[in-house]
C-alpha cells in the first residue's frame, strides 16, 4: 500500500509539472496557415519590447486558448505575424513544458528589459506538425553545439559568459497566462512585455552592432 500511495504521488507531481506552461499550447506551437517562412518581417529589438499589453485580454482569456488574438485596425504587429529580429542572447533554460526558453535584451552588458523566445520541444507528444518539428529540432541543436558546449539547459537558466548576438525568427505571442503577475524572467532578468517570438522558427548568429 505504502508503495503504491508513493508512486501515486509522484506520478501527480509528475503531470502537475508537466502541466505547467500549456496554457495556449496549440496557438504557441504553430504558425498560422500560409506562413512563407522566407518573408518574415524585420523588427526592431526596441519596438518589440515596447509592446503594450493586449487590450481587452485577460488572464488565461478563455476565447484565446486555441485561437489567435485578432487584430486590431492599424496594429503593425498582430498576433500570428512572421517577425524576425536581433538581439543579445543572455541566457536560456529548458522549460517543464519541453520549450527552451530564451531571453534576450538590446546590451550586451546586462539581460534585464528582454524579450522572451521560446522553442518548442521536436517531438510530436509536444509538437504536432510534422513540417514543424525539423525547424524546431535546428533551432535547438544550433543553441547545444553553438551556445552550450553539446548539453542541454538547465532548468534554472544558461547563463552565457559572453552573450552573443544572434538574429532570431519566430511567430508574435502573447502569454496571456501572466496578465497581471509581476514582470517574468530568470535570474533577475526582468521581461520588458508580455509579448514573445513563440514559436522561434529560425535563430543564426549576427554581425555585432557597431
Amino acid at each position: 500500500m505504502r508503495t503504491f500511495l508513493f508512486v501515486a504521488v509522484l506520478t501527480a507531481a509528475s503531470c502537475a509539472a508537466y502541466a505547467q506552461g500549456v496554457e495556449r499550447w496549440p496557438v504557441k506551437t504553430s504558425v498560422p496557415d500560409g506562413t512563407n517562412f522566407s518573408k518574415a518581417a524585420q523588427a526592431a529589438l526596441t519596438d518589440l519590447l515596447a509592446l503594450p499589453d493586449a487590450p481587452g485580454v485577460t488572464h488565461d482569456d478563455k476565447r484565446y486558448q486555441s485561437a489567435r488574438i485578432p487584430a486590431q485596425a492599424g496594429d503593425q504587429f498582430p498576433e500570428g505575424k512572421l517577425i524576425t529580429t536581433t538581439g543579445w542572447l543572455h541566457l536560456v533554460a529548458g522549460e517543464t513544458d519541453g520549450d527552451y526558453h530564451i531571453q534576450i535584451s538590446g546590451s550586451d552588458s546586462t539581460g534585464d528589459h528582454c524579450l522572451i523566445v521560446e522553442v518548442p520541444n521536436p517531438e510530436p507528444k509536444f509538437t504536432a506538425s510534422a513540417d514543424l518539428q525539423p525547424k524546431f529540432a535546428a533551432v535547438r541543436d544550433f543553441i547545444k553545439a553553438k551556445m552550450l558546449a553539446g548539453k542541454g539547459p538547465s532548468v534554472s537558466g544558461s547563463v552565457m559568459q559572453h552573450p552573443v548576438y544572434v538574429t532570431v525568427s519566430g511567430i508574435l505571442f502573447y502569454d496571456d497566462s501572466h496578465v497581471g503577475d509581476q514582470p517574468r524572467g530568470k535570474k533577475g532578468m526582468k521581461a520588458a512585455t508580455l509579448w514573445e517570438l513563440h514559436p522561434v522558427t529560425a535563430i543564426a548568429f549576427a554581425p555585432q552592432p557597431k
